[in-house]
């Protein structure tokens, strides 16, 4: 996979002409430099929760119902209590007289959408296959299985609402409704090109299973836990409530996650229950999730129908955009940030880097017997892009006009930001046109047209399709915080210098493979002068530093802001420090490859001026015990989030016959401000597209019509391969984030939002000219076959 950068965009100009980056940006030169724990990954030698191992330590395994909707009657757990290694078997009525709290998600923002309250163990109603009933704590994990498997249960089945047409018809099912209708709709004598489109649910498939372990210390009355988790603090606050325990007992650690994607943001219902065991036992246990329970009963996301529409003059002219999307949610809202998200950002993004005089959508979610949705890379966003990019390319094809032409007409005019779309977006600045010129340039979009057209006269089926989006980064407190969600959304970092002159970092930010941690340490040691050796950073433990965690694309915009501002204030006191011993003025002086030197050259290494100061601080004629250990905190204030944008192409070809898709290759043209490392940036952006293209491809949870889930391995749910994922090419525009010490948007799930929607655009470019499109996601050989085989048109 070719990832390419275009090094006129990254010295600090902007392609358009702006202003310098600001000098604490340009102090963080873009470096690729490997992860810093890549070396003790790829040598076996991380620590993930399933190596975790206690004295006494009991296993888990959870017995799930096998029916979607009903009535639990009873529990025949007699036979597995006493087989051999089992401790404990635990109901629901067991775990009632320890939890404080029955999860129950709520939003202040909207108060209409209040899930059903969500216990450890199910009691009395059964909601969906595989909702845990009762769990076994044994000797040995085999012992634990073996036990779960004796257990029987009495039910009662019911009417499951399992079909998204089920769950839309029936009116007793509406979880929440959202509609905006904004803009000047009296233009008379408009097109109207209508689309239906559908996506299949899918789900986050990280290569490490959730996983927790769990110590109660009944004599402290305290709760050790290690969580396979993008948010330490938040389990906490979440764990501390469920078992009425103050905060501080609560101790909660991430140590090395394979992969989170969203998936492991939220805290389930069989996590909870190995906390509530653990207290009930007094001993450690462990959960570590198979891979076919992962496959019921992780977080879903995306099952969509949409019915849209674009609307322009007869010259031409785009006028409105108009969507109803319909999304079943699963039985629970999920716990605690809720199972809208998707929906707000369908209803809120749809048509958003374009000039629209008028925008009309709605998104209504629905309860229904399947596993709860939740944040997954992206969060819905990949879904209006794809909608709105859809509906630009029937657009465009209906004036016979050339799709990327087309694009460029209806931008957002670059005079006209900061503005906030009809969609209530705020927005400071989109390098829209920037970005599809440089990719049209790239991938020589002419010379692929005209290799396109000469294919096609010999039944080569070859489809070009772009899609330009924009991602919603570094969400602030007012998503959350005013929704009455515990997710912390202000980053601390603390940093101290060390006695031997190297700098320990603590940060609130945590890391799945993003490479967020050796990006705060290129931060921490291009603003202190100090080589990256020199520094150590550390996170993912709720005792350290505070902070949301990973979510949002959130980690160095807004945890790199944190460290950025302790570096330059710890600096500051090197500077000074080093002016008592020097008799120099803090401005006189520099920090640089370790070094404090004055305007003579006179100075003092970093690592004599360290010593001096936790060893002989009495030679400085000022106290400087509380210089060289600082903490600062960034919060962002003044807006709800930043916003990155760019376009995405891809090549594909049909074949005729058969249906299938070859992706040939694929484009990123990306803008998420300043690049601290170019090779994390686009590690992401390949990442992303490469889920985003699995997600158009092949992947879905397919469920039969009594909510029971058919592709619950990897048999069944499709995941992309190498011979699926095309060479990449990305290139990046750098529009620095106004208002910030770096500059930074954020990149973690861009790849995401738009590979879908470039390559859905592709494959129907492919075979438009016979009158044939594809209207449902995944976009499978069937579906392609079955578009052609009814074809307006005779292959040529």
């Amino acid at each position: 996979m070719a990832a390419q950068t275009t090094p006129a965009l990254m010295d600090g100009t902007l392609s358009n002409g702006s202003e310098p980056m600001a000098d604490t940006q340009a102090t963080i030169q873009p470096a690729s430099i490997p992860r810093s724990e890549a070396d003790r990954l790829v040598t076996g030698r991380g620590r993930f929760v399933d190596t975790i191992s206690l004295p006494h330590m009991l296993h888990l395994a959870f017995v799930r119902s096998p029916v979607a909707h009903g009535k639990l009657v009873s529990v025949e757990t007699t036979a597995a209590a006493s087989m051999p290694g089992v401790s404990a078997v635990f109901t629901a009525s067991d775990f009632e007289p320890v939890v404080a709290e029955i999860p129950q998600t709520k939003l202040a923002i909207m108060p209409g959408h209040v899930s059903p309250p969500q216990p450890p163990l199910a009691h009395q109603t059964i909601r969906f296959q595989g909702e845990p009933v009762a769990v076994v704590a044994a000797e040995t994990a085999m012992q634990a299985q073996d036990a779960a498997a004796a257990i029987t249960m009495e039910l009662e089945e019911l009417p499951p609402v399992a079909s998204a047409e089920a769950a839309e018809q029936s009116g007793a099912t509406s979880a929440s409704n959202l509609e905006f209708d904004k803009g000047d709709k009296t233009q008379r004598e408009l097109v109207r090109i209508e689309a239906e489109l559908s996506f299949a649910r899918q789900t986050g498939v990280t290569m490490e299973p959730r996983g927790i372990v769990v110590s109660y210390d009944p004599v402290e009355d305290r709760l050790a836990v290690w969580h396979s988790h993008q948010s330490p603090h938040l389990v906490q606050v979440l764990l501390a409530k469920a078992l009425g325990l103050p905060e501080h007992r609560v101790l909660v650690q991430a140590p090395d996650v394979g992969g989170g994607f969203g998936v492991k943001l939220h805290l389930y219902p069989d996590e909870i229950a190995a906390a509530v065991a653990s207290r009930l036992l007094g001993k450690p246990v462990k959960y570590i999730a198979t891979r076919m329970e992962a496959f019921a009963s992780d977080a879903h996301a995306r099952e969509f129908t949409a019915r849209a529409a674009v609307t322009m003059t007869k010259e031409g002219a785009l006028a409105g955009m108009e969507a109803d999307f319909a999304n079943p949610i699963g039985a629970y809202s999920i716990y605690p940030r809720s199972s809208v998200g998707d929906s707000v950002h369908a209803a809120t993004q749809l048509g958003a880097p374009y000039q629209l005089a008028y925008l009309s959508t709605r998104a209504r979610t629905y309860w229904q017997n399947k596993t709860p949705s939740g944040a997954i890379r992206g969060v819905g966003q990949p879904v209006p892009c794809t909608v709105t990019e859809q509906l630009m390319d029937r657009a465009a094809r209906h004036l016979g006009e050339d799709p990327a032409a087309f694009r460029r007409r209806h931008y957002l005019a670059a005079d006209a930001f900061p503005l906030t779309t009809l969609g209530g977006i705020p927005m400071e600045r989109l390098s829209l046109t920037e970005c599809l010129d440089l990719l049209l340039e790239k991938m020589d979009y002419t010379g692929l047209r005209k290799e396109q057209a000469r294919l096609r006269k010999k039944g080569i089926l070859r489809g070009i399709g772009i899609a330009t989006f924009i991602e919603q980064t570094a969400v602030g407190p007012g998503l959350y915080g005013a929704a009455g969600v515990p997710a912390t959304s202000i980053e601390e970092a603390r940093l101290r210098l060390e006695a031997d002159g190297c700098v320990r970092v603590e940060t609130g930010a945590t890391d799945q493979g993003q490479g967020t941690l050796t990006g705060i340490r290129q931060i921490v040691a291009g603003l202190l002068g100090v080589d990256l050796l020199q520094v150590e950073v550390t996170a993912s433990s709720s005792a350290g530093a505070r902070g949301g965690g990973a979510w949002a694309s959130r980690g160095l915009s807004l945890a790199g802001e944190a460290a950025a501002l302790a570096a330059q204030t710890l600096r500051d006191n090197i500077l000074a420090a080093a002016g008592q011993l020097l008799q120099l003025e803090l401005s006189a002086l520099r920090l640089e490859a370790g070094i404090i030197r004055g305007p003579g050259g006179e100075g003092i290494t970093l690592s004599e001026l360290a010593q001096k100061t936790w060893y002989r601080p009495h030679e400085f004629p000022e106290p400087v015990a509380e210089l060289f250990s600082v903490s600062r905190s960034y919060v962002l204030e003044g807006r709800p989030h930043l916003m990155a944008n760019g376009v995405q192409a891809s090549l594909v070809e049909v074949d005729a016959e058969t249906g299938v898709v070859t992706p040939i290759r694929h484009w990123i043209v990306e803008d998420c401000g300043h690049i601290v490392n170019p090779a994390l940036v686009d590690g992401q952006l390949m990442g992303g597209a490469a889920q985003g293209i699995g997600g158009a491809l092949s992947e879905a949870c397919i469920y039969d019509r009594d909510g029971q889930l058919l592709s619950a391995s990897f048999l069944d749910y499709a995941v992309p391969r190498a011979d699926n994922v095309p060479p990449f090419e990305i290139f990046h525009v750098s529009t620095p984030q106004t208002g910030t010490e770096l500059g930074i948007k954020g990149v973690g799930e861009a790849g995401t939002v738009g590979a879908p929607a470039a390559l859905w655009g592709a494959v129907n470019d492919a075979i438009a000219h016979l009158g044939a499109q594809v209207n449902c996601q995944p976009l499978t050989s069937a579906a392609i076959y079955r578009a052609l085989a009814s074809a307006a048109k005779p292959l040529d």
